[in-house]
């Protein structure tokens, strides 16, 4: 008998999604980005005007379900890692925020609302203060406002990337329904991991 453990992709896997969606950014300025090779700054290329990339979807078993309602879903999460990542140092004011009771709160007392998050975002990135006067210095790019047809060619990018991970990690599968890689662990393998 077996049972499924959950399988976190690597870091290498999730810098590359992270590039690919780089590509795409460039799109809500109109120049491409682009990291410097020493550094990790990442820099916008106003030299260059930025150029739709050329993609298309093939059978691969991601694609062939990617809907556009999928492609909205996974972008909103990526735009909720992006703005984790963005508030990472304001959760106390997200959290005072959040029980202000203020009308502007999508979802009341819900932390982990990606709605909430967004919302904080909206609300106060431009908002000056005195250490801010032009408000806060790292902003959330809006990867949601990027028209379904990049939505989609971004996520084409990122399914093949999956897939190239998958075929060298050939015991690792991915469930559709709850959206998470796994492997089938047999239970006397996993009875001698837990007695480590």
């Amino acid at each position: 008998m077996a049972r499924e453990t959950v399988v976190n992709p690597p870091q290498e896997l999730a810098n590359e999604h992270t590039l690919l969606a780089q590509k795409y950014a460039g799109y809500l300025v109109g120049h491409p980005y682009r990291q410097t090779q020493m550094t990790t700054l990442v820099t916008v290329d106003r030299q260059k005007s930025w150029r739709e990339p050329s993609v298309v979807a093939d059978d691969c078993i991601f694609c062939a379900r990617l809907t556009d309602e999928e492609a909205e879903r996974r972008v909103l999460g990526y735009q909720y890692q992006i703005d984790v990542e963005t508030t990472r140092l304001k959760h106390k004011h997200f959290d005072a925020w959040l029980v202000s009771g203020s009308s502007d709160i999508p979802e009341p007392g819900v932390a982990t609302s990606k709605a909430n998050l967004r919302r904080f975002c909206e609300l106060f990135q431009d908002m000056p203060t005195a250490r801010r006067p032009k408000g806060w210095n790292t902003r959330p790019l809006p990867f949601f406002k990027l028209p379904l047809r990049l939505k989609r060619k971004l996520c084409i990018e990122w399914n093949h990337l999956y897939i190239g991970w998958l075929s060298s990690n050939t015991d690792v599968q991915y469930d559709f329904e709850r959206h998470e890689f796994y492997r089938e662990v047999p239970d006397s393998q996993e009875d001698e991991q837990e007695g480590c």
